[in-house]
């Protein structure tokens, strides 16, 4: 039986910007041994490893402010993979109404973060000339591609038709799937142009489905699939709210990332239950609104890092105790086969 680790962020990758789901994944290690996301790392239990993205931006979690801006929330670059240590200057979201204001003005006319701080701390994890193709594992990143105006899966080379991915600087594929609009420029590789791939697939499951069915050529009966959040906020609307919203009032308190982010996951959700049933193990937790107000997209604060690791905590203890992941991290998992590398 193949069964896939679908992460809802950024990749190996994403997991330098990770916020609960390396916690997620800690938790997984101490019981399987197995989960590991980085170059040599031996994820024994995971037939494919689906790292994915969050349009949350974790990678702003890594971020250096623009002349100017007065957010100053970032993380520094750690040895392992959860990036937790901050600097001074931590902040909350803005609770005030002038606060939120002056929060989107400020950002109004260009991306909220440069990525330089972010790419840094990418090439000291993962190395600077590192390719896709040296990943020890299969991994399927989604950006979109604005040069073509299309999606775009970024793919090491385990189906024989993958011919061009491999080539491509980690670093690369990391940032373009990290571009979240608004919070970081479109990143460019070659001649072309990428945004966040959250933004048609912030909750991957369906992609991880159709790789495994169609170019790994496994019956759907076989696969069983654990997916990874990092917490779900449902944003609804009141009928005693405004409804004429311009572009500040749905980008006020983040409503429009949140209802795509939250309508991706949950539709995701019900669509592989109803497609896998009992193989499809999603493991996450709903924000409480009092959390949402302190859990913005691009937020490390001490009490969003903390809240995140409760949060973590808790559904990872549920998980074990409630669903099938003992059985699945047991599964040991066959070699993957590659096919533009040397001796392959």
């Amino acid at each position: 039986m193949i069964w896939l680790l679908v992460l809802v962020l950024i990749c190996a990758i994403n997991v330098v910007a990770g916020r609960a789901h390396s916690r997620y994944l800690d938790r997984l290690e101490a019981r399987s041994d197995s989960i590991q996301l980085f170059l040599g790392g031996s994820p024994d239990c995971v037939d494919q490893i689906k790292p994915v993205d969050h349009l949350a931006a974790e990678g702003s979690q890594l971020h250096e402010p623009r002349a100017g801006r007065r957010s100053a929330s970032w993380r520094s670059p750690t040895q392992g993979h959860c990036l937790v240590s901050t600097p001074p200057r931590r902040k909350r979201p803005p609770q005030s109404t002038l606060g939120k204001r002056l929060a989107l003005l400020d950002n109004a006319t260009s991306a909220k973060y440069c990525s330089c701080v972010l790419r840094s701390t990418i090439e000291a994890i993962v190395g600077k000339d590192s390719k896709i193709g040296d990943l020890a594992h299969r991994v399927v990143i989604p950006t979109v591609n604005l040069t073509k105006g299309s999606p775009q899966v970024f793919k090491t080379d385990h189906h024989p038709t993958f011919q061009r991915d491999w080539k491509v600087p980690i670093v690369d594929v990391a940032l373009a799937t990290s571009a979240a609009p608004t919070f970081f420029p479109l990143h460019r590789i070659g001649g072309e142009l990428f945004a966040d791939g959250g933004l048609y697939a912030n909750s991957p499951d369906d992609l991880a489905l159709h790789e495994a069915e169609h170019f790994l050529d496994q019956a759907r009966s076989e696969i069983s699939m654990l997916s990874v959040g990092t917490t779900t906020a449902k944003f609804s609307f009141s009928n005693s709210g405004d409804t004429d919203l311009g572009w500040m009032g749905w980008m006020d308190n983040q409503r429009l990332p949140r209802v795509m982010i939250s309508s991706q996951q949950l539709n995701a959700e019900y669509m592989m239950r109803h497609r896998l049933k009992d193989n499809y193990l999603r493991i996450d937790h709903q924000q409480s609104p009092e959390q949402e107000r302190f859990l913005a997209l691009d937020v490390a604060s001490p009490g969003a890092i903390s809240d995140m690791k409760a949060l973590a905590e808790s559904s990872v203890r549920d998980a074990l105790g409630k669903t099938n992941l003992p059985a699945l991290l047991k599964h040991v998992a066959a070699p993957p086969a590659f096919y533009n590398r040397s001796g392959t």
